[in-house]
């Protein structure tokens, strides 16, 4: 604590610069925080998939819009290994408001014996297979439309959908259910049957997923070729893989979000090092003489370090702990207010103890190596020559 005094008014030999220092270095860490939490973010979805459940979809569905014949989920359920497979249909419109994108996952009954992790009750799913035209929906969707148990859910869908020449699906809520890790945004769960009968006839009878469990996972990938070459030389041929893989490649492939997240921290990183090692290095200089008397006063060169350290790193700290903070508060107020079709596909930063931890550590890098060089410069100065001006 002795050192304090000496640390805060070298800072404060220019006040201006001191600020614009710290806003630089919070600007960064709110970026730092805000990617860190996006990623943890992705790599829970990636942890919260399983090994032993395998996602089947149409091998060619942009090209030709395929979508998969349910005659396809008793043929997979013959296979040694297989304990359900369950066929939904994802029912795309909107709630009210065209930027309010809706998704009703319509399922059938086999859904509760391959979604063993869901939090929904056995009775629930009674409910909803008793209630052709009612949905389940989580916490968090039901917050989000601002939807009670008894409620009509009305959602608007592009024409063509419905036999009946209608471009809208009434639902009523039946029960709001606890959310799960996956979908982030929540979930609404329809009776598939419905759904289906509600289609035009040439378009009934047609999902666009089948999920397979499985007894043992280390057979994912033996079910996966299997299911594969079962259909390869069908009209709808198929592409199997493991739900954990799935999730795995989305994450690493091409440029998304979860891939750019830490190179993205890491630059803005860069950039404040640059700022604060020429802050840093610029005052040192110009305050040869002033530890040249420190020396002479009974400051070891181990001392006057340590000053510059704590120069360098009191600022970091400070916008460190600002710019997590700020990071913080971004993740709950933003996204309450976006449009989910802004916001659908990228999930909300999980701001943790962790995320809060390794912005300190990387504080305290940073004023680390921001202060490297002056250090080094300063023990190489001869207090002599500094005392004479020279």
């Amino acid at each position: 604590m002795r050192f304090f005094p000496l640390v805060w008014s070298a800072l404060w030999r220019k006040p201006g610069e001191a600020i614009l220092i710290v806003l630089a270095v919070t600007a960064a860490f709110t970026l730092f925080g805000l990617m860190l939490g996006l990623n943890a973010s992705y790599r829970e979805l990636v942890n919260n998939s399983h090994d032993d459940r395998l996602d089947v979809d149409p091998r060619f569905p942009i090209a030709t819009g395929l979508r998969l014949p349910i005659a396809m989920r008793d043929q997979i359920a013959r296979i040694k290994g297989v304990t359900a497979v369950s066929a939904w249909y994802q029912l795309r419109g909107y709630y009210r408001d065209p930027h309010n994108v809706g998704r009703i996952m319509a399922v059938d009954e086999a859904m509760q014996r391959v979604w063993t992790e869901s939090p929904i009750t056995a009775a629930q799913w009674r409910q909803l297979r008793s209630a052709p035209d009612g949905v389940l929906i989580s916490r968090k969707a039901a917050q989000r439309w601002n939807l009670e148990v008894g409620d009509t859910l009305p959602l608007t869908t592009a024409p063509g959908l419905r036999a009946d020449g209608a471009t809208y699906f009434l639902f009523r809520v039946l029960a709001i259910v606890p959310d799960a890790p996956s979908p982030v945004y929540g979930f609404v769960l329809g009776n598939l049957r419905h759904v289906d009968d509600s289609r035009p006839p040439q378009d009934q009878g047609t999902v666009v997923e089948f999920l397979v469990a499985l007894a043992d996972a280390a057979r994912a990938d033996d079910v996966s070729v299997t299911i594969d070459r079962m259909f390869a030389n069908s009209g709808t041929p198929t592409i199997t893989i493991p739900e954990k893989t799935n999730e795995e490649n989305a994450l690493r492939s091409g440029t998304s979000t979860a891939t750019i997240t830490l190179p993205i921290a890491g630059a803005g990183l860069f950039m404040t090092l640059l700022l604060v090692a020429n802050g840093i290095a610029q005052s040192v200089r110009e305050r040869i003489p002033e530890f040249a008397v420190l020396h002479t006063v009974g400051f070891r060169a181990g001392s006057l370090s340590a000053l510059v350290f704590a120069e360098a790193a009191l600022p970091c700290l400070i916008g460190a702990l600002i710019g997590s903070a700020l990071a913080g508060f971004l993740t709950q107020w933003p996204w309450k207010y976006l449009p989910q079709d802004l916001t659908g596909r990228i999930p909300k930063p999980t701001l943790s103890g962790v995320v809060l931890a390794w912005a300190i550590i990387s504080a305290t890098l940073l004023a680390l190596t921001s202060s490297a060089a002056p250090i080094q410069r300063l023990r190489r100065v001869s207090v002599s020559d500094a005392l004479a001006g020279r």
